[in-house]
């Protein structure tokens, strides 16, 4: 059975930060980010890891031809990517400008921004493009598409029975052609019942 302290750590929550530094840093540039970042806790922090010189880095576009490393650093205490990158600018003694620190949420969207800033080297332009008027979203062939679809949804009505079928027509009246000199009777049983003379009982004494 678990005890009170391990339900505690478990539940521990941590702070995930990617810290990144243009150019060079200091041999124990680790050790002072932790002493730096004391009061947040930190719990754990990587030697840091090394990128090849570049001409521009997506992080830093404002320098040309630097390197870069990248830290992970966990925290147990909360704070805010601008806390975290100041603190370590001034302990270090870095430029704010050559610091850029970001949390987990901020650094999976900066991935997904700059997932295609690597150039394929093919060029667009005077490459032929796949020929497609694209009739099949817009146009006539998307409209008669559209209309056939609405054809196969039609529905009919079911017919209920009750208690009044005998007086209610059997269906709806049709069009007949009527022949030269001849009658079509169109009475429905309905008509029928309302034409028939009603004879009325005498009540004696009523005139």
């Amino acid at each position: 059975m678990k005890s009170f302290k391990d339900y505690l750590t478990e539940n521990k929550k941590i702070y995930e930060f990617k810290v990144k530094i243009a150019g060079d840093c200091p041999k124990d540039c680790a050790a002072q980010m932790k002493l730096a970042l004391a009061q947040f806790h930190v719990q754990s922090c990587s030697a840091g890891k090394s990128t090849p010189i570049q001409e521009r880095q997506s992080e830093f576009p404002e320098h040309k031809n630097v390197g870069m490393t990248i830290f992970d650093v966990c925290t147990s205490y909360p704070a805010t990517s601008l806390q975290i990158r100041d603190m370590i600018a001034e302990r270090c003694g870095i430029a704010q400008a050559n610091v850029k620190v970001k949390n987990f949420a901020e650094e999976k969207e900066h991935e997904l921004n700059h997932a295609n800033d690597k150039r394929s080297g093919k060029a667009l332009i005077g490459t032929e493009q796949e020929s497609s008027d694209n009739q099949n979203l817009v146009g006539e062939e998307y409209k008669m598409n559209f209309l056939k679809e609405l054809s196969k949804d039609k529905t009919q009505g079911t017919q209920v029975k009750g208690i009044n079928d005998e007086i209610l027509a059997s269906g709806a009246p049709k069009h007949v052609k009527e022949k030269p000199g001849k009658q079509v009777e169109t009475k429905t049983k309905f008509q029928n019942i309302f034409t028939k003379q009603v004879k009325v009982p005498s009540v004696k004494g009523v005139k």
